[in-house]
């Protein structure tokens, strides 16, 4: 989904601007690298700085200043925060987004006419506008992607689609719903108490946010029906459950409350709130969990890019069937934007694992066929990306073809080792073995001066071994590295 498609397309060049200035280490872009990469002129790029001063004033807490500085444009304080609150703000003035809101929340409290009226939009205007709303949910592309024997329920994609718009872009930063605050606090402890839950900020962010718009969805008399796919097994928690949605929830006495309930355990699940969750997916569902966690297993037991001779049946059977699970919360439920709104590119997690991405395509290709699956691209990167996650996650590091030894060896500057240990580690994360030893296993050669007799390897000097600003260099180098071993491993099988 193209969240930013709410937005005007100059408030799209000014958030590019001010994440170019919150990526820079410094917080300074070069007005060229501005110009060329949004393809605006510099009459255009004044305008919009002109415009971007004024409307960081406008943020609580920004003391963030905008200015010119030679060739050079300048934030010192730019950061991500900033970006997000200023990407809010935007939104809130969006009349997209305020047709959103009316269209799927707040028909009730209005009628089409006084919305125009209060809002000084013709019937036209409306329409074409609402049709662009339609475009960005992407509905169609979701239905299109299910399996072809599951039917989902209109209201599910619906209730989806308007949570994942309200947590990418309020994400804690701001209540949507400040008059569902005390209604979600009494939710949160209920089911705290009822579920023994002790959740992180974000976690609790996610749930409140979920609760408010099933709230409102109910109080507006949308309802669900997901039987077909999901029912409650027997559990007191339950029969508590359903008397304080009765209690608590308008119109809940008029829902189907078992689907409402499943949702919202499905949630918790899907969400990693809980472990494990009193429900039973339907035999079509379960069906599809077999079948996927059997070819993913082939997959995984016939790849090279893994040492298949270190590679445990046990570890290789809890991997598939974590893949088969992970598949169907995301592609049944569509889970994709809940789990990571902000996530990294496709490009940076094919440099950072390469040999995993070489896997994860051939995961989802088998995804693809045994889910009976039609994805679009941004569908096919997302599911890509969290196989790639899962992967990381649970195949031990030393079984990946790819991984790069580095011959640590500081000559000129007393470098306590450990701490430097530690430091490589935590900043080029897993795949990567350090050794003070040189030999026929070491991939890159990492020190502070130049040994003329090392050829057949890449060399990377650090005059300063500390200092931060070397990061890059060795990750490109570590980068060079994996694709070539890549290659070698994927030519030999």
């Amino acid at each position: 989904m193209d969240y930013l498609a709410f937005l005007e397309k100059n408030e799209h060049c000014k958030l590019d601007i001010l994440g170019l200035l919150a990526k820079d280490e410094k917080h300074r872009v070069q007005t060229k690298e501005i110009l060329d990469n949004l393809s605006i002129t510099a009459y255009k790029l004044n305008k919009l700085c002109k415009e971007l001063i004024e409307d960081l004033q406008q943020i609580d807490q920004c003391h963030c200043q905008l200015k010119l500085d030679g060739s050079s444009l300048v934030c010192e304080d730019a950061d991500y925060s900033i970006y997000q609150q200023l990407q809010l703000s935007y939104l809130k003035q969006s009349i997209r987004f305020q047709i959103f809101e009316y269209e799927y929340l707040d028909q009730q409290k209005e009628t089409r006419q006084k919305f125009l009226h209060d809002h000084y939009l013709s019937q036209s205007k409306f329409y074409s506008e609402r049709a662009k709303v339609e475009a960005i949910l992407e509905k169609q592309a979701l239905v299109k992607a299910q399996p072809a024997n599951i039917n989902m329920h209109p209201e599910l994609i619906d209730r989806i689609k308007i949570t994942n718009v309200y947590y990418y872009f309020f994400n804690g930063i701001d209540d949507p719903f400040p008059e569902l605050n005390n209604q979600a606090s009494r939710f949160y402890n209920f089911l705290a108490m009822t579920f023994g839950l002790s959740m992180t900020p974000s976690k609790q962010l996610k749930l409140r946010m979920f609760f408010q718009i099933q709230a409102k969805r109910l109080a507006a008399r949308k309802f669900m029906n997901i039987r077909n796919i999901v029912t409650l097994e027997q559990d007191e928690r339950i029969d508590l459950l359903k008397e304080f949605y009765l209690k608590n929830v308008k119109h809940s006495d008029e829902s189907d409350t078992d689907s409402e309930l499943s949702y919202l355990l499905l949630f918790l699940r899907s969400q990693h709130i809980l472990d494990s969750v009193p429900v039973k997916l339907s035999n079509q569902v379960q069906q599809y969990f077999v079948r996927g966690s059997q070819q993913f297993g082939q997959v995984l037991g016939q790849t090279p890019v893994i040492d298949q001779t270190k590679f445990m049946a046990t570890d290789q059977q809890n991997i598939a069937d974590s893949l088969s699970e992970l598949t169907i919360w995301l592609i049944v439920f569509d889970y994709f934007q809940l789990t990571e709104t902000h996530s990294a590119g496709q490009p940076h997690v094919m440099m950072s694992f390469p040999a995993l991405t070489a896997l994860g395509k051939k995961l989802v290709k088998a995804a693809v066929k045994n889910f009976d699956l039609q994805l679009s691209n941004g569908m096919f990167s997302a599911l890509l990306k969290s196989y790639v996650r899962l992967l990381v996650d649970h195949v031990p590091s030393d079984l990946i073809q790819d991984n790069v030894t580095i011959c640590v060896d500081f000559a000129q500057n007393a470098v306590p080792m450990e701490y430097f240990s530690k430091l490589l580690t935590a900043n080029l994360g897993g795949g990567v073995i350090l050794t003070d030893q040189l030999s026929s296993d070491v991939d890159i050669y990492l020190s502070d001066i130049f040994v003329s007799s090392i050829r057949d390897i890449p060399q990377v000097t650090w005059l300063d071994p500390l200092k931060t600003s070397n990061w890059e260099e060795l990750r490109q180098t570590i980068t060079e590295v994996k694709q070539s071993k890549l290659e070698r491993s994927l030519a030999a099988s």
